[in-house]
Formats: C-alpha cells, structure tokens, sequence
C-alpha cells in the first residue's frame, strides 16, 4: 500500500486542482452571457469607440454614484422571486429562460440609485448555443407573466413580429429587428409612458416602477442594444440616439451594469488616506475569482512534480556522502572493465588493476581521501617503520602483480596473487584499522 501512496496523493490533487477550475470560476458564466449573442459587450465597444463615457460593472470596484450619469441594465430573469435551478440536460438548457438570477429587492434598489435604461429579455439559452434566432429559441411572450406580475405589469402583454425582419425608424435611425419584440400601445400600463413607437408598437417606454427616484426607460426588444442586434450593423444609430435622447449631454459616465450584486456605492471615497484594518475578509480575496483559479492549477502542477520525483523517479537516495559516491562509482567502473577484460582473456590486466585499486583504498584509509595511487610510496615507509620486512614483502608482492601480471602466463599470476593475498591479509591483521577485505 506505502508505495501505491504517492500515486493516491497525487490523484486526490489533480482532483482537487480540477474542482477548483471548474467550482470556483467565480463569475465566469456571467461574462460567458455578456459576450454572447444575447450579451451586452458589443455596446460597451461602441460606446467606448464613439467616445462615450461608460465603465462596466466589476464585482470588485464600488463606483460613487455621484460619478454616473445612467445606468443601463440588461435582465435575463423572468422569476425575481426565486432562483432558476441548474439544468440537468441539454434539452432542459436549451428551453432555459433565465441565464443570470437577480432578486427583486435588488432591482428594486437599483432602479432608485440611478436613472436606469431596462432591456427585457427575449431569447432562451438554446440561442446562445446554436446561434440561430429561431421560434424555438424564442421565449413565448406568456413566460413574462410573472415578470410583469411582480414589476406590477398586471394587464401588459407583449407581442412578437413574426420571422421576417421589421424595419423603420426609431429615435430618427434605422433599426431592423427579428422577430420584433414589443408591446402594443393599447395594452400600455398606466405608469408607462411610450418613449419610441412603430407601427402602433411600443419599444421604448418610461415608466415609474415601485415609487422610486427616477423614471425608468424599458427597452422591450434587447436586439436594439445587445451584441445580436448590434453586429447586424442596422441598430447602432439606434443605440447611440438612445444615450443621447436618455442622458442629453452626458458628462459622466453610462454604467452598463451586469452583475447580480449591488455595487453602486452612495458616497464618494475620500481622497485623502484612509488607514484601513485588516482582518480575515482581505486574506480571503486571495481565494475569490481569479485568484483561485491560479490556486487550482498550482495544485496540478504541484501534483505533476510531485509523482515525477516520487514515483517515476523512484523515492529519494539517502546522501552517504562523497567519498563513498566515489567508491561506488569506482567499484562500478572496475567490475565494468573487469568483466571486460574476463572476456577478452586478459586475466593479467585484470589482477593488475585489482592491485593497484587495493593499494589505492590503502592508502587513502591510511592518508586521507586526498591521497591516491601516486603516494604509494609513501605507504610502504609508512609500513616499514611498523615491520620492514612485511612492508618489503608486500611492496614486492603488490608491484608484481602490478607491472608484470599483464605479461605473465596465468599459472605465474594466479601463484603471485596467492602470495599476495597472503601478505595482504598479514598488513591488514597487523593494521586492525585498515578496512579492506582480503576475500577476492
């Protein structure tokens, strides 16, 4: 099981890593409806284009109201009062009608923050993912009852144009619609005043909703101002007139606002500093959208490292240290050549180096690691004033074996290296230190 385990950590991180892409992507299905056909982003682009003062909302900036001239708020909810479950198949996603839930009493204080343009929804999700306006991606116009039940719409009905397109004027510009989406007059609220008609046909109407500060204007058709509308090329005089007839001479910003939340901020922040105390809520940012995205993938490659090292790599060598890396690396290297030179028949060559690599270990036990082959002579005195006429014999013995076992016949050499052995087995009995075998 132990070493099946780094594989289960590194399966429950990438697990993890995953979870955090896909459940902590903040508000990305919102700014994925705010680029889509039915979204709102194109009109920021061509306000921003004709110099037009506007900010998009951000969940993380609080603009005063005092710096925004009107609010424009596309809504892609039929049901304020409750939430919209999530599908649970691609048929129940594509008859969807509600791609961002907004509560009623946030509406309700949106409308009284800002003078505010409200565009009605029109398509299902099912037109965000063919991309075809069809009568199947069309919402029927008996779904807003209960939208305009609770804007207090009792009697309003809206009504559709039909496949063909409709075209006119409103506002003194071109407008093609598909599938015009409208209220007739005569069905007309008595809070709501029409704004822009065709045809009989309410577009544009001002209304006062819930007793709030400001009128608010009510686009009926979102194709006049959303990203479908707008890249058919005939509706942006229409979109431009519409700031224009709203805001008059517009010296603050136009706040296309997006989001759920409320983010309009009463007062303006002061512009001196201000010390702020901090406390879990700012740790806490670093885990909000899209920070945790960047948390998410280190875990993956966290994980990824981690099996390399662990798993593909095998665990982790203990350090024994240098010198013994050199012995391993040296013994290696000799029974690499020694099986060699076994195979070629060079048995003389072979007892040669087995020589000089004892003779070398000898030393470097007796001197030092910074002492090789070099200081043998060295050895030899070193011996010699312990027992002269061991050292003797076993300086004879070992040069032998050195310098003449490569020319010798093997019945010489294997008789020399008995020899050898036997005095190298009286060297190491006489210096109990010497950690070498003599069993070779």
């Amino acid at each position: 099981m132990s070493d099946k385990m780094p594989m289960v950590v590194v399966a429950g991180l990438i697990l993890a890593g995953l979870a955090g892409l896909i459940l902590l992507r903040g508000d990305s299905q919102s700014r994925f409806v705010d680029r889509s056909v039915i979204g709102t982003y194109g009109l920021a682009a061509l306000y921003e284009t004709e110099e037009i003062p506007l900010r998009r909302s951000n969940p993380r900036l609080h603009p005063a109201q005092d710096d925004l001239a009107f609010r424009i708020l596309p809504l892609y909810d039929l049901d304020l009062l409750s939430e919209t479950p999530r599908p649970e198949d691609e048929a129940e996603l594509f008859a969807q009608t509600t791609q961002k839930d907004l509560g009623l009493d946030t509406l309700m204080i949106k409308l009284d923050e800002l003078p505010t343009v409200m565009i009605l929804p029109k398509w299902k999700t099912g037109f965000i993912q063919t991309g075809i306006a069809h009568d199947e991606t069309l919402i029927e116009p008996r779904r807003f009852t209960t939208l305009f039940s609770q804007l207090e719409f009792e009697d309003m009905r809206l009504r559709h144009g039909g496949p063909e397109f409709l075209r006119g004027r409103l506002f003194g510009s071109e407008i093609a619609l598909f599938q015009a989406q409208g209220i007739p007059r005569s069905d007309l609220p008595d809070a709501c005043r029409p704004e822009a008609t065709l045809g009989g046909t309410v577009y544009v109407m001002a209304c006062d909703l819930f007793d709030t500060a400001h009128s608010t204007w009510i686009v009926t058709d979102p194709d006049l101002l959303n990203n479908h509308g707008l890249g058919l090329g005939e509706n942006t005089g229409f979109a431009l007139a519409l700031a224009a007839r709203f805001g008059g001479e517009i010296s603050k910003d136009i706040y296309l606002d997006t989001s759920p939340d409320l983010l309009v901020d009463f007062e303006r922040a002061h512009d001196e500093r201000v010390e702020y105390t901090r406390n879990s809520e700012d740790l806490g940012r670093m885990f909000d959208y899209p920070f945790n995205v960047l948390w998410a993938m280190l875990l993956l490659v966290l994980g990824v490292v981690y099996w390399r090292g662990a798993r593909r790599f095998g665990p982790l060598r203990r350090d024994t240290g240098a010198p013994e890396g050199h012995a391993l690396s040296r013994e290696a290297s000799i029974t690499a050549k020694g099986r060699l030179l076994r195979l070629s028949g060079h048995d003389g060559h072979l007892v040669s180096d087995f020589a000089r690599a004892q003779l070398l270990e000898l030393t470097r036990q007796v001197f030092g690691p910074d002492h090789g082959y070099a200081d043998k002579t060295k050895l030899f005195a070193h011996l010699a004033r312990q027992d002269a006429d061991l050292a003797q014999r076993f300086e004879t013995a070992s040069m032998i074996l050195i310098d003449d076992a490569p020319r010798l016949p093997p019945s010489e050499i294997y008789r020399h290296l008995e020899v050898y052995k036997t005095v190298l087995k009286q060297v190491v009995e006489r210096y109990g230190s010497l950690r070498i075998s003599t069993n070779h």
